[in-house]
Parts: structure tokens; sequence; C-alpha cells
């Protein structure tokens, strides 16, 4: 199933997100006139990119408390346009389809107008059916028999049907207004802090952490060589982009206005390109925005860049080839109960401090439940259940350590009761364990005065089971 692509918003009270093809623009909120003999919240016309348009208090028509809000986000509809007020756009995000596919049902009992939704940043989002808004009895645009008729959007304001249009994300960097077209962009975020990194260029902001993933953050005000005055706040704001295929880098800037609409005819090309600038486009007749390019920005400082990326770290070698090398092992070690357990590093993908848990039918073997890590749903297998029957029943409420591991090709949980650290062990104290009764372990090992375990967890699944990637 294809991506979606969407546009997240911050309503006060909850957060929703709009099919972004069907998002026209975002505007700073204008003067309305309200009419007579309209629902709470039609709040009423508006002028937006030229155009006569009913506004809607998004909040106010899903029965939320109304916040005070100064954007407005324009959506096509079948007669038109319409403009719905949030307090604020919070992120452009891409989301697969078959994620969002299996959360219809539950959005749709949660409110009519939802269609799904998604986590972000570990925010619950849910995404608005504007078909169903738009027609929806808690609007009812239209007026009773007798009223003075509503006024028409302008027809000669409507794009034409063959009318190509790029989409580009409006942004303002040291004073100034730039532009970058949306499919350039992989992400955007709100990190909660950068990272330092001594050494590097003042262009090199530091280091920020996305999901797990660390990521060079740029100044992009310097980079476009625009100066930034003593004292000032840094940007918080980022744009992730590709340096090149599979190497991701935040660019910094100081606000993301919105979204607009321009049509590639209307955009003045470079004949060479100037710090990353490839154009020029005029926006609402007075204000020239310049077209950045973030391959051919990031393209004048690429050696650096690669310098300064975190190199993915190796495998790190099983046992048996620790022990062929003479080399130490590192290992991470474990306590489920009172017994301490290790992992070795090459099978664990990342760690989550703590997780939400989802319980599973009881007629589902080998699962004891679903884990929320942030960006994904994971199945997990509970360690501490392993242990035996004296074991509380599954407690959802529970915020356990989790150890992302693959098993059989997918994305699997491991829970613990605590992770404890990494240790380095000479091959020379590995000790084979022929059976095992209690879990499927392989050696033990003697550290500081204690067994611990190590283990397989390929075995914690029977050979019979397979799960799908």
């Amino acid at each position: 199933m294809a991506q979606r692509d969407l546009l997240c918003c911050n309503l006060g009270a909850s957060h929703v997100a709009f099919p972004l093809e069907r998002v026209i623009g975002v505007a700073e909120g204008l003067l309305v006139t309200p009419p007579p003999y309209s629902a709470p919240s039609f709040e009423g016309f508006v002028e937006v990119f030229g155009q006569v348009m009913p506004q809607v208090d998004v909040a106010a028509l899903l029965a939320q408390p109304a916040a005070a809000g100064g954007m407005l986000v324009v959506v096509s509809d079948r007669g038109g346009s319409l403009a719905l007020r949030v307090v604020s756009v919070t992120g452009m995000i891409q989301v697969e389809g078959e994620n969002l596919a299996p959360t219809a049902a539950r959005s749709r009992a949660a409110h009519p107008l939802y269609m799904a939704d998604f986590e972000h940043q570990g925010v619950l989002h849910h995404v608005l059916d504007l078909d169903l808004l738009a027609t929806s009895d808690g609007l009812e645009l239209s007026l009773p028999e007798g009223a003075v008729l509503l006024p028409e959007a302008r027809s000669e304001a409507r794009p034409e049907p063959e009318q190509e249009w790029l989409p580009l994300l409006l942004l303002d960097i040291a004073g100034e207004r730039y532009a970058i077209p949306n499919r350039s962009i992989i992400e955007l975020n709100v990190p909660e802090g950068i990272r330092s990194a001594p050494g590097t260029p003042d262009w090199i902001l530091g280091l920020i952490d996305v999901r797990g993933q660390p990521i060079v953050a740029v100044s992009t005000a310097t980079l476009l060589g625009q100066p930034t005055a003593d004292g000032q706040q840094p940007p918080n704001v980022c744009l992730i982009a590709e340096l090149e295929d599979g190497l991701p880098i935040a660019l910094f800037v100081d606000r993301v206005i919105g979204l607009e609409r321009v049509s590639p005819t209307l955009i003045h090309p470079m004949p060479q390109a100037m710090a990353g600038i490839s154009g020029y486009f005029v926006l609402h007749g007075d204000q020239i925005v310049g077209l950045i390019d973030p391959k051919q920005l990031l393209a004048q400082v690429a050696p650096w860049l690669r310098a300064a990326i975190p190199q993915q770290p190796t495998a790190t070698l099983g046992a048996s080839d620790a022990s062929e090398l003479g080399q130490y092992q590192q290992l991470l070690s474990l306590r489920v109960g009172r017994e301490l357990y290790a992992m070795t590093l090459d099978r664990i993908d990342r760690i989550q401090a703590s997780v939400r848990l989802t319980p599973l039918p009881s007629d589902i073997a080998y699962f004891d439940g679903m884990a929320d890590v942030g960006d994904a749903i994971v199945p997990v297998i509970d360690l501490r259940r392993q242990q035996g029957a004296e074991l509380q029943p599954f407690d959802s409420t529970e915020r356990p350590p989790c150890i992302l591991t693959v098993l059989d090709g997918a994305m699997t949980g491991i829970l613990v009761d605590q992770v404890l650290s990494i240790i380095d062990i000479p091959p020379e104290r590995f000790e084979p364990v022929i059976e095992a009764s209690r879990l499927p372990i392989s050696h033990v090992v003697a550290f500081e005065g204690q067994l611990i375990a190590l283990l397989t967890i390929d075995r914690l699944l029977p050979p019979s089971t397979k799960m799908s990637a």
C-alpha cells in the first residue's frame, strides 16, 4: 500500500492530520466576515489566496474546546475551497498506508470525521475525512429558506484543471523568505535538543537524535551566506533532507510558515545554482522568494558532512568467533527476576527504556503482547513470564524496558526487568551449556563473582513458528 503524505496540526486539546494532496496552502489568520444563520463551527467568510471561502473552526466541529489559533489550512472541496482554522501546523510526514488501514474502525468509533490515526513523536494524530467534513451536519454551510445568499468563491481564482502546481514549504531563514519543494523533504522535525560537535565548522550545529539515529544538524542560514546576529536564539525546527541516498541531514531553519502551491511557469531558474538556490518566484505579487535545492546546498560541503556523519557500528563477533581470534566479546547484561542474562550486541537493533504494552488473545502462542516503540508496533516476548506460572498476569499498565531485535526476519521486542550494562568478556570465560531447561541459552560466563547465561534468542521461537516480515 502506498505512502500517505499528511500535514500534522495542533488543535489545542488534540492533534489532527490532513491528506496533503487536498491541501492548497497554509496562511496566517485573516479578517473574517461572520454571516447570520451559521453553525458554531462555521465562523464566517475569509479571503485567502484571492478566493473567498468559508472558515471553519476544526476544534468546534469536533466538539472540542475552542482554542485561539491563527493558522488556516486551505483544502480543496468539491464546491471550491475551505479554510480550516487550527492552532498551529506542527509537521509534514509520510505514513505507510498499510499502517493507517487497520486503525480506520477505531478512529470512526472515536468520531465519525476521523478516518485513521497514527502516532508521531509520541503524540496521537487523527486523520480527518475531508469529504465528510465538508458535508457535516455540524458545519451546516447552507442557509434557511429566504435567507440572504452566501458569497460564492471567485471562479477566476480557482486553478485550471490542466494547470500543474508545485507544492512548496515556505520558510523564514535569517529574516528572509525561502521555499523548498515538498518532495525534497523526508520529514519536518522539532528535536528535543542538539548535542554539540566540537572541532567542526561553524555551520555544523551538532547532532540530533531521530528515532535512535544520530543525524548531523547544519545551519541553513550559514550555508546560504546569511548573517546571524549575536545572542540570537538558535533555530529549533529542522527539515530532514538527504545529502545522497541513505545519508539524512537536518537543515535547521528559523520558522516554517506554511504550504504554498506555485506554478513552475512562474519560477525563474538560475543559469547556475548559487549556494543551493535553484531559482526565484514572486509570492502574492510583492515578495521575492528563493527556491532552495537541498542537494545542491549540501553538495558544496559534502566532504565535511561525510566526515561528520557518525558511522554505523560494525557487527560484533559471535562468541565462537571471539574464541578463535582471541578477542574480547562485548555483551549486554540483563536482569530477569533474580537471574542474570546477556545478549551479543550484534543481535540488538536498539533499546527502548520503557514501552507501552497491549495484551494479545490468550490462544496466541509464543508472544505475550504488542509494544509501541515509537515508530512501529511490534510483538513482544516477555522473558519474565517465561520464568514460571507464579508471575502476575500480563499488565498493560507496566512500562518495562524493551530490547528490539530481529527474529525470523521481523522486528521483535524482548521484555526484561532491567538493562544493566555492556561488559567485556575474554573468550576463555565462555562455558558451553549442553541443555538449558528454563531458557534457551548457549553459554554461561563468570563475571565479578556471578554467573551470567548467554541467550540464544533464535530459540525463543520454535523452529515451526514463522513471523511475517
